[in-house]
């Protein structure tokens, strides 16, 4: 079961990861594990070089359409973006844009999903995501966005 949800998983990004490259700040993914319905979190680095000084992010969650949400947040040392939650799996609509002010360098991007605890089987297993996110200016402009992946659950 692990190997399936890695195989997926990676299936996945590589087919959205084209997209990723030509905007620079997108990234398909699929949180939880297959047959659970246990919340799940995966971390993202995001490296804001300079003149960057705030991440802003948003997240969406993809059909197929499951109860658990998916939510996303940024974190830098111990300044915390607000939480920001899909509250309607499956449709064209991100999340609402948050934005985490705390300066250059590295920022933790979390993409959660939310846990199930229903009968339903249809609703366990991973939920798939696109998280998108930018390095940004003081002015608002977008500057030099990397990141990597650290936690992939």
């Amino acid at each position: 079961m692990k190997n399936s949800k890695k195989i997926m998983a990676a299936t996945l990004l590589i087919a959205v990861g084209y997209a990723g490259l030509a905007s620079a700040h997108s990234q398909a993914g699929a949180v939880g594990l297959a047959n659970s319905g246990v919340a799940r979190t995966d971390v993202y680095v995001v490296h804001c070089i300079a003149p960057g000084t705030k991440l802003w992010l948003r997240v969406k969650g993809l059909a197929p359409v499951k109860v658990p949400l998916v939510s996303t947040q940024a974190t830098k040392y111990i300044a915390s973006s607000v939480l920001s939650t899909d509250t309607v799996d499956g449709d064209a609509l991100y999340s609402p844009t948050v934005v985490l002010a705390a300066g250059s360098g590295d920022y933790t991007l979390n993409v959660n999903k939310s846990a199930y605890t229903g009968t339903l089987a249809a609703h366990n297993g991973p939920q798939t995501y696109v998280a998108e996110f930018h390095c940004q200016n003081a002015a608002g402009s977008h500057t030099d966005t990397t990141w990597d992946m650290t936690q992939n659950q």
